[in-house]
């Protein structure tokens, strides 16, 4: 199904402004405008992110109180227990507070959690075990923020609970000793990603002469950031803008023979993202990451290829797995009649309960729309959500906590479980909601376009800055633009020239073929090897003329959809 684009609203006044003032082309301020870019400054601060420009750590909420009690901790001998969530944001999070902590002189021990045994967060085994133990304090990292009773019952038997995690607080929250989660104040950070939290708990620890050993996490902190698709806005983008080029250069062994196995040479949040990620991801999803534990770990360099093939044997299992969970999937989806479901909600007995989450996510990516994934077991549903960017996710699980047993996440992404005799309730009721929320709209697969420009407009000039935009990634996308009524020359089924009667421009992608056609076209446009090059992300048969207004040496037009 072809998606609609939505073009955004074009301010040629406020981008010829600001234009003047940055000294850049009006087509790069419109971009920036689009990304809530709207001063000289906030150009000079996104053009070059800074480390300097990080807000002071000590401004997110309960940080004074994490540092004052991990300094205790320290002083005194006590015994620390690190329990991290299994994702590489959980993973990426534990390893460099547990490093931090060494350094310290901390008595530090670190536990992941096992999702399949134990599902999300601090179980309840480990809770009775921490009781008899001598743990004086414990940090749940990635978790936490939604378990109030856990922390109730450490703290009923003298354990301290620190949290840092970035996941949106419900309606009773946890009370730890100190909460270190930017969605429970009202100032900055809420962009970043339980790796980054760590990074600035870092930070705040070694605060002073020291602080310039906070940098060695900057690897973990980008890779944690660009596996948990937080936005690559304010922290989060200086904090991969740092860590890019030392995580595929990663004085981590094992992370830096395993970027080289899966061909993660260049420092791009795509290749992190598509290759580098699943690998990771794979062992915690089958309930054991201890793997990826240790290939993360700057002191682990015994053994490392016994742990690179155990990462890379689970990854295998887990596609094959995944290409058989996706395709009954994808059977339910077609009796589902889908074109009714503003929300897709599938289950079946037997799924692996890792693997809901990226099933759930490509099916919201194909079908552009929200959809969950639950894996049923003994009458009891485990499931991932993921949403499309019109759609909270989260507030509408909230609206339908009735059906539920427990639920979190955030806005884009949510886990949640239900018995199995309220799963038709659960999958009337969030349809209801969606249908509610979005309207019509709401069936509709949309992308997202930055600009509508003429091909005469589209110039190596403001290209090139474009390229100051990155890294891209989920917040900051690489700019597109749609050209329309170009004619389609195809050298190959990839490869081509788009032309207007006046100018030509190669292009690549998937190029459509249709005799004495023109087009109306999505496109990426990029410098390769010096050439401006325009690939193709949606092609249409034009309907109409075009004729976008002119201002200030460019041309943008708002239209609300094509």
């Amino acid at each position: 199904m072809q998606p609609v684009w939505k073009i955004e609203p074009a301010n040629p006044q406020r981008a010829s402004t600001l234009a003047r003032e940055a000294g850049i082309d009006p087509i790069t301020a419109q971009l920036l405008l689009n990304r809530g870019v709207t001063t000289r400054a906030g150009v000079q601060r996104f053009f070059n992110p800074g480390l300097e420009e990080l807000e002071d750590p000590m401004t997110l909420p309960d940080m004074a109180k994490a540092v004052t009690r991990i300094r205790r901790a320290v002083a005194n001998g006590e015994p620390i227990l690190i329990f991290g969530d299994s994702d590489v944001d959980g993973l990426t999070a534990s390893v460099i507070l547990h490093e931090v902590l060494r350094g310290l002189g901390a008595h530090v021990r670190t536990r992941s959690a096992n999702r399949i045994t134990d599902g999300y967060g601090l179980p309840a085994s480990l809770v009775r075990q921490l009781c008899r133990s001598g743990t004086k304090l414990v940090m749940l990292v990635d978790c936490g923020t939604n378990q109030p009773d856990a922390v109730r019952s450490l703290k009923a038997h003298g354990i301290d609970t620190m949290i840092i995690d970035h996941h949106v607080p419900l309606e009773e929250w946890a009370e730890p000793i100190a909460l270190v989660n930017p969605h429970c104040g009202q100032g900055p950070g809420r962009e970043l990603c339980s790796a980054g939290l760590a990074f600035r708990t870092a930070q705040a620890l070694l605060a002073g002469d020291a602080e310039e050993r906070a940098h060695d996490y900057l690897d973990l902190a980008a890779l944690g950031t660009l596996a948990d698709c937080s936005p690559l806005r304010g922290q989060s983008r200086i904090l991969v803008s740092w860590g890019l080029e030392r995580l595929v250069r990663s004085p981590r062994e094992g992370l830096r023979r395993l970027c080289e196995a899966t061909g993660t040479v260049q420092p791009d949040p795509e290749q992190v993202v598509r290759r580098l990620v699943p690998r990771l991801n794979a062992s915690g999803r089958l309930g054991n990451p201890e793997a990826v534990w240790h290939l993360l770990r700057r002191d682990a360099q015994e053994a490392t290829d016994v742990w690179l093939a155990a990462a890379e044997s689970a990854h295998a299992e887990l596609k094959q797995l995944h290409r058989q969970t996706l395709g009954q999937a994808q059977e339910q989806i077609n009796r589902l009649h889908f074109r009714d479901q503003y929300v897709l909600v599938v289950s079946r007995e037997g799924w692996p309960q890792g693997l809901m989450g990226p099933v759930a996510s490509l099916l919201a990516e194909r079908y552009g729309r929200p959809a969950i994934a639950i894996a049923m077991k003994e009458r009891r549903g485990v499931g991932s959500g993921r949403s499309v960017p019109v759609y909270d996710l989260l507030s509408a699980l909230k609206r339908c906590e009735r059906w539920l047993e427990a639920f979190g996440g955030h806005a884009q992404a949510c886990g949640l479980t239900l018995n199995a005799r309220h799963l038709e309730s659960f999958r009337a009721l969030v349809n209801q909601d969606a249908q509610e929320q979005l309207g019509r709209e709401g069936l509709l697969r949309t992308q997202r376009v930055d600009l509508e420009l003429p091909l005469s407009a589209v110039e190596a000039g403001w290209v090139r800055e474009v390229e100051r935009f990155s890294p891209f990634g989920h917040g900051n996308p690489r700019p597109s633009i749609v050209i329309r009524r170009l004619t389609i020359e195809t050298t190959s089924p990839r490869t081509g020239w788009v032309t207007d009667g006046a100018r030509r421009l190669r292009v690549k992608g998937i190029l459509p073929t249709v005799p004495g056609a023109r087009f109306d076209v999505a496109v990426y446009p990029a410098l390769l090897g010096g050439e401006l090059v325009l690939t193709v992300s949606g092609a249409k048969v034009s309907t109409g003329l075009s004729a976008p207004g002119r201002t200030s040496g460019t041309s943008c037009t708002r239209v609300s959809a094509s």
